[in-house]
């Protein structure tokens, strides 16, 4: 579990840094009960989203690397309202994600919005930023078993610098936050390659 001091080096991160990765952030037990709860669940809503004119306001960038205003936003995704809905995750979700968040954060952070997303093969996110829905995102990630050359890598990037990129592995009872108030933060998924074992299971919320 997570020690004190390490929460004021992470608080410390999303201000500087605009996110901070938690590793080992759930009790084992709790942790293993939502990799089984994902690997039974066989009640998916596939979502394929596609956004024209995404990338000439919402997702409007600076950065020349990044999508032109020319480009489509799309974004391949399966979501678990089952999942949403079980009494376990919401659980799990209020007595530590909710307070970690809380505790964390640089400003109040009151209202959670909480996803539970699945990625299978040739499924990706192209490059977009939560800022409108969000003032802080949290990652978790549920799978015990992943690889890096499977895909569903989070790239965080920035607006400003076109030389800046993080690639961040979705490691077994990992956490993820991004500062959105503060920073851009463009971030996109890498897409689920046909060689991966595995589909890639997260829990996603947009808390502001």
């Amino acid at each position: 579990m997570v020690m004190e001091t390490d929460f004021i080096l992470k608080t410390n991160d999303l201000n500087t840094k605009g996110f901070c990765i938690i590793d080992d952030v759930l009790p084992l037990n709790l942790a293993e009960q939502l990799n089984s709860l994902y690997e039974i669940e066989n009640n998916w809503e596939k979502i394929d989203q596609v956004r024209t004119g995404h990338y000439s306001h919402v997702f409007k960038f600076k950065n020349k690397y990044l999508p032109s205003e020319k480009e489509v936003y799309s974004a391949k995704f399966n979501r678990s309202t089952n999942l949403e809905s079980s009494q376990i995750v919401k659980e799990i979700f209020d007595n530590h994600f909710v307070k970690l968040v809380q505790k964390v954060s640089p400003f109040p952070v009151n209202e959670f919005d909480i996803r539970c997303y699945k990625l299978e093969k040739g499924d990706n996110y192209r490059t977009h930023v939560d800022g409108y829905a969000a003032s802080i995102n949290l990652i978790y990630y549920v799978n015990k078993q992943w690889g890096w050359d499977w895909g569903g890598i989070l790239n965080l990037l920035s607006d400003e610098n076109t030389e800046e990129h993080t690639s961040i592995f979705p490691k077994y009872n990992r956490v993820v936050l991004l500062n959105n108030k503060v920073f851009k933060s463009p971030h996109f998924v890498s897409t689920i390659e046909q060689f991966a074992l595995y589909p890639r299971y997260s829990i996603v919320s947009f808390n502001k």
